[in-house]
């Protein structure tokens, strides 16, 4: 165990979790992961031996984080846990009131654990969502951590199957860090809880996805353009961003400052681009892929703040935390594109 302790960090294998286990080990801690099959966790273990870090990680199998008790032993002895793991991977199959129970089960059964791990645990962190701030339907205005969703825990709990499942996966986050925020006033623990809520994930992850078909939604923009595609339409709900080295770094303040971060929750969100944006990013920074022009300059503002009229967010309340600016927005898109044109070949 190295002499800061270890960080447990839930679901290895995600697009943020590599990131943040090579935040916690460049800051000399240990980093101890769970993942659902212990293959898709060596996957991360390499890359971070390749970087020179493995030596300092493990990777513990944790079959259904919704079981109690799951995650008891691999919480023992740790300094830190980094809860950042969804239990659910089918949120627009399942029933809407399934996703929520899972999501809500899961965030209660690692803070139950945390309270076994022992006097060490001085933090615990929670990965929420941009989803647990705002309504929907989505009506346009300025969120920050001040704001709640308030309407999708009640759309599913009266449609039913029929909420569908933007409400099934908005109300799993709300519910979920509703009750994150429960357990600290109920059981009052010694050790700090924060949670931090994101807007949609760009930048590089640790570990490449294994195929295209795995390239996740958030990118979407940037790999259809890659692809050749023409301008893409506007995202879902909102067209701001964070880099998930950021968000790394976030929750690694956090960790290393408990006393500040414990009952606070951090909106991690940068610019607000849009297709068009970055479109005109990928012709001046990568010109040889020949991406669609589009109309340039039009649909955005040119220092990628969110135009008056949409749905925005502020985040000044991390920044002034941790005392660091967020990725500019066109290192961000041109580090994922570079990636990215990997799956074309």
């Amino acid at each position: 165990m190295s002499s800061k302790g270890t960080v447990l960090i839930t679901g290895l294998n995600g697009y943020l979790a590599g990131r943040v286990a090579e935040a916690a080990l460049k800051a000399g801690y240990s980093v101890r992961g769970t993942v659902r099959n212990l293959a898709a966790g060596a996957e991360v273990h390499n890359a971070l031996l390749d970087l020179g870090y493995g030596s300092g990680a493990e990777v513990v199998q944790v079959a259904d984080m919704t079981e109690p008790g799951a995650f008891d032993e691999a919480v023992l002895g740790c300094s830190v846990i980094v809860h950042l793991a969804s239990p659910v991977i089918e949120t627009w199959t399942l029933p809407p009131a399934e996703v929520v129970r899972m999501g809500v089960n899961s965030t209660t059964g690692i803070l139950d654990s945390a309270l076994k791990a022992g006097p060490q645990l001085q933090s615990v962190i929670l990965m929420s969502s941009a989803a647990a701030i705002f309504d929907v339907p989505t009506d346009p205005g300025v969120y920050s951590e001040k704001n709640w969703n308030t309407t999708s825990e009640v759309a599913v709990a009266k449609l039913d199957n029929d909420a569908g499942g933007l409400h099934a996966y908005c109300a799993s986050k709300t519910a979920g860090e509703r009750a994150f925020w429960r357990f600290r006033e109920d059981k009052k623990p010694t050790f700090a809880m924060t949670s931090l809520q994101a807007t949609y994930f760009i930048g590089p992850p640790l570990v490449p996805w294994a195929t295209k078909e795995q390239i996740p939604y958030s990118v979407s923009n940037i790999w259809r353009l890659l692809q050749g595609e023409d301008i893409p339409g506007p995202m879902l709900l909102y067209e701001t961003s964070i880099d998930i080295r950021d968000v790394a770094r976030v929750i690694l303040w956090s960790a290393m400052n408990p006393k500040s971060a414990d009952g606070e929750r951090f909106l991690c969100s940068s610019f607000t681009g849009g297709a068009q944006a970055v479109a005109d990013i990928l012709n001046k920074h990568m010109p040889s892929q020949g991406v669609a022009r589009g109309n340039p300059g039009q649909g955005y503002e040119n220092d990628y703040a969110s135009p008056n009229g949409t749905v925005a967010f502020n985040s000044a309340k991390a920044v002034q935390a941790t005392g660091q600016d967020w990725i500019p927005y066109e290192t961000s898109i041109t580090d994922t594109a570079k990636l990215l044109v990997k799956y074309l070949e």
